[in-house]
């Protein structure tokens, strides 16, 4: 009966989607735009947070501009190889760019300039960090656990998250230095892998976004043990938050979308329009909600969204320099 039911739903949604991609057409851009195919680049490999919003956003967007839109996922050198792909790309609309706090990393590390290199198209969503353990961990099964034994283990305790200086790692290392313990950061290029050594029992702690390993969580084969949020999630009441246990973290991934500045003005906002609509379609709203994603508001427009880059890129420099990643 459940799986009728939940049958029924998804069949509802598909015919809701439909209906909206014809109801909302988006119409002819400006110089006829799209006239081919959109790329759009992820520096993350697939299966991750990142890469999943794209494609889920990207379903109803193709429906909504008429066109084919193909993503191309590019890892390595922190995202400087994808940032640097686009940037070799014409700047006409046709080439966008999975933006993230990384291009603000890179910037304050001097890798790149996020303020001459890009122009903002929108942010969609506001994510949610939270800390996960194998749940056979012999050493720690709480928070406040887990710091009691990495004070008796000085630098034994091994955190992992996706790239270097990502932020997976500022969040790990600014959680590091509020409790006053002493870690080790173990990064992966691929999302899946750092699943898999904490699955494994070869690391010890994944920082991670709910929605990306809901399943695993589900199945009892990771345990969340911290929100970083200003309360507590409905989906895990017994998961304690950061700010109630004296943690004054609440960062959450954000992601967005950019295109290569000097792209025109029109094409900027036609495509912020679209990618509006889209975010709009009954799919992409469920998925949010299944992947907790909703919890916190997320859309910003390009003005917005611009402006906010700013505000996160000086307090991204200021944390990385209290890390002493920055001079």
């Amino acid at each position: 009966m459940l799986s009728m039911k939940k049958s029924v739903r998804f069949s509802v949604l598909a015919v809701l989607s439909f209906l909206f991609a014809f109801t909302v057409q988006a119409g002819d851009g400006p110089d006829g735009y799209p006239e081919r195919p959109i790329e759009v680049v992820v520096q993350y490999g697939a299966g991750g947070g990142s890469d999943i919003f794209v494609r889920n956003l990207m379903t109803p967007a193709a429906k909504l501009l008429g066109t084919t839109i193909n993503v191309t996922n590019m890892t390595g050198g922190a995202g400087v190889k994808a940032s640097k792909y686009v940037l070799g790309q014409p700047a006409d609309g046709y080439t966008i760019y999975n933006f993230s706090p990384e291009q603000l990393i890179n910037t304050a590390l001097g890798r790149e300039n996020f303020s001459e290199e890009f122009a903002p198209l929108v942010q969609v969503q506001q994510d949610i960090s939270i800390f996960y353990i194998n749940p056979e961990n012999k050493n720690f099964q709480t928070v406040q656990e887990l710091i009691e034994y990495a004070k008796a283990n000085p630098g034994k305790l091994q955190f992992t998250g996706t790239t270097p200086t990502s932020p997976d790692e500022i969040i790990i290392m600014r959680f590091a230095k509020e409790a006053g313990i002493d870690i080790k950061y173990v990064p992966f290029d691929k999302a899946p892998q750092t699943h898999a050594a904490v699955l494994g029992g070869h690391l010890d702690v994944l920082h991670e976004e709910p929605g990306v390993i809901l399943s695993l969580i589900e199945a009892g084969k990771l345990k969340p043990i911290i929100v970083f949020n200003d309360k507590r999630l409905d989906k895990f009441p017994d998961v304690p938050c950061s700010v109630e246990l004296g943690i004054n973290i609440t960062t959450g991934r954000w992601r967005g979308l950019a295109v290569k500045k000097g792209t025109p003005q029109p094409i900027i906002d036609y495509l912020a329009g679209v990618l509006e609509q889209a975010a709009q379609d009954p799919m992409f709203v469920e998925y949010q909600a299944t992947s907790l994603l909703d919890q916190r508001p997320g859309w910003k427009g390009p003005v917005e969204f611009g402006k906010y880059w700013d505000d996160e890129y000086q307090a991204t420099k200021d944390v990385l320099t209290q890390l002493g990643y920055v001079k």
